[in-house]
């Protein structure tokens, strides 16, 4: 398992830019051998750009260094965990002009940490919170009203289950919890007023799996938002975004 780890990293570092160039220099003798457009690779490589810095990589990698912007003044590559609740405002007409004013809305290491979400789940862009029933919540509050409809998988984490039915019935909403290992449960269960499909895949805690394809379908025929829970499975092993 281990030689096998090894190999793999060994051969996703020796098919990057910045590799393939060093390779290019050890084996002429001379970094003058090497071409301009692999100087260019190796200047991108080593940009402190967002867009630009370590391009081409493993999720491995990713998962390291995605968002992450080297700092400009003093080369740390990391970002820092920012203790700051306010930041300093030129204005109040300018006060948003550096991307912070209180940290509860935005904050320098929680911007790395969603862009670094969003990086490796193959997305735009991402919100992080602090518990996953808080995004669970913050999606239902998000997406539906009172009179609105959900059809949900009767095989969802505990704690979506209880705050559907204690917090969200009470207040107007309804949610019917089906079979989702059948994409025709899911269908046959959409209503005029349905505004949310809320699967989980792999669910917690059986692991039951769901056809995340043939779901996404069915939203989209239906014109409904389809909200996946697949945090049992991690970007490693499922993207829902990569599945419609």
């Amino acid at each position: 398992m281990l030689s096998s780890k090894v190999a793999r990293s060994l051969s996703l570092r020796s098919s990057s830019p910045w590799m393939k160039h060093l390779n290019s220099i050890c084996s002429n003798g001379s970094s003058k051998a090497a071409s301009a457009s692999s100087v260019v690779s190796l200047r991108r490589c080593l940009s402190s750009e967002a867009s630009d810095w370590i391009p081409d990589v493993s999720m491995d990698t990713d998962v390291v260094h995605g968002g992450v912007v080297p700092c400009e003044k003093t080369g740390a590559i990391l970002t820092p965990v920012y203790m700051s609740t306010t930041f300093v405002q030129e204005s109040v007409d300018k006060y948003l002009e550096k991307g912070y004013s209180y940290s509860r809305t935005n904050n320098p290491t929680v911007k790395m940490l969603e862009e670094k979400v969003a990086k490796i789940e193959n997305g735009y862009d991402s919100i992080c919170v602090g518990t996953g029933m808080a995004a669970t919540a913050s999606c239902i509050n998000a997406f539906m009203n009172t009179g609105d409809h959900c059809v949900i998988t009767n095989c969802s984490y505990g704690g979506t289950n209880r705050i559907c039915r204690e917090q969200f019935v009470p207040l107007g909403m309804e949610f019917d919890f089906v079979d989702f290992t059948d994409p025709k449960n899911v269908e046959a269960a959409i209503k005029p007023n349905t505004k949310l499909i809320f699967s989980e895949s792999p669910t917690n805690p059986t692991l039951t799996l769901a056809d995340l394809d043939a779901i996404s379908e069915i939203a989209q025929k239906h014109g409904i938002l389809h909200v996946c829970d697949s945090t049992f499975a991690t970007p490693y092993v499922c993207r829902p975004l990569d599945h419609g």
